[in-house]
């Protein structure tokens, strides 16, 4: 899991979480919802660069946010889903251009990928109350 989204990161693009299912009792039977977590860091430059004899204020700030991608059918065949936007639940500081840091930053996600997975499954918590009542006005008959 780790090198997908480290090769991902690298590439520039999203990479997946590994994904969280959760099984829910509904009056209509049970219901599994699946929640996949994709991941993109966003970089920002920061500070100038200093003249000879002087420090440097470049910084590279970054945030690795997490779009979560819910899907679950409901016992009838409807299926359900949702994209949940996120806020960023890992983010730094790094010296120097962020071009030069991208590596490191993708390095340090990458470490930190069982804070990412945590995220979606708190997603998914919160998302559970959405979902049963999607899953009651998917069952109602339609006027």
């Amino acid at each position: 899991m780790t090198i997908l989204l480290v090769a991902g990161m690298l590439l520039g693009g999203m990479e997946g979480i590994e994904a969280h299912r959760v099984t829910l009792d509904h009056s209509a039977g049970a219901v599994e919802a699946v929640y996949r977590g994709a991941v993109d860091v966003a970089h920002r430059q920061l500070g100038t660069v200093a003249g000879a004899g002087r420090a440097s204020t470049l910084r590279c700030h970054w945030s690795a946010m997490v779009r979560v991608e819910r899907e679950a059918r409901h016992p009838a065949g409807h299926l359900l889903s949702r994209s949940i936007a996120s806020e960023a639940p890992l983010s730094g500081s790094r010296a120097g251009w962020c071009e030069g840091q991208r590596g490191a930053i993708v390095d340090e996600v990458a470490r930190r990928a069982d804070r990412l997975r945590d995220h979606v499954i708190d997603v998914a918590a919160r998302d559970r109350e959405v979902l049963l009542a999607e899953l009651d006005a998917s069952a109602r008959p339609r006027s």
